[in-house]
């Protein structure tokens, strides 16, 4: 039970802290998105090419520059997500030791006896069982909380995509760049 103790409190632990840098890291990407909607007149962005210098770029400049950009602070957020993984399949695997450790207790009682009793075995059992959920429940909260993050940042990634994808239109169309591509 110690190593399934331990094992849960670093998975809320890790949970909760990517959570809160999720949160915050939205809050980025949404002021991003804006950026990006209003050709840099509302938002801001979260890194160091001023607005200007950035809708002055070329169309694959300015695509390259912002998917270059994102890139390591998306990276960073999926950071600790593996972790979650990697417990989500350990803790399950710990509680069926438990398991097995159990139900060894409980027949080794039960050897050592002529006569069995129900309290005999009882706790080799309440034992088994109580890692097995344990295992169990902390691979859910783990596998719950990795897949809601992953499909968070995948969404925010799409949205990124398609805003610079409309922000290029919009602005290299007016400018004489492209307007074959929007004709065709």
């Amino acid at each position: 039970m110690w190593p399934l103790l331990l094992m849960s409190i670093l998975a809320v632990a890790i949970v909760l802290e990517r959570g809160i840098k999720i949160t915050l890291f939205r809050k980025e990407i949404n002021q991003l998105l804006e950026f990006l909607k209003t050709s840099g007149k509302t938002g801001k962005l979260f890194f160091s090419l001023e607005g200007a210098d950035l809708f002055s770029l070329s169309e694959d400049e300015f695509d390259k520059y912002i998917e270059q950009e994102t890139q390591l602070p998306f990276d960073r957020m999926f950071m600790n997500l593996e972790y979650l993984s990697a417990i989500s399949a350990i803790a399950p695997l710990l509680g069926f030791i438990g398991t097995v450790s159990g139900m060894i207790s409980s027949f080794q009682s039960i050897a050592a006896v002529n006569k069995v009793s129900v309290n005999l075995v009882a706790g080799g059992i309440s034992e088994a069982l109580i890692t097995t959920g344990f295992g169990l429940i902390i691979a859910v909260i783990c596998l719950s909380g990795e897949h809601l993050y992953r499909f968070i940042l995948t969404s925010h990634a799409h949205k990124i995509e398609e805003a610079v994808t409309l922000a290029g239109r919009k602005n290299f169309s007016s400018k004489g760049r492209g307007e074959g591509i929007l004709e065709a």
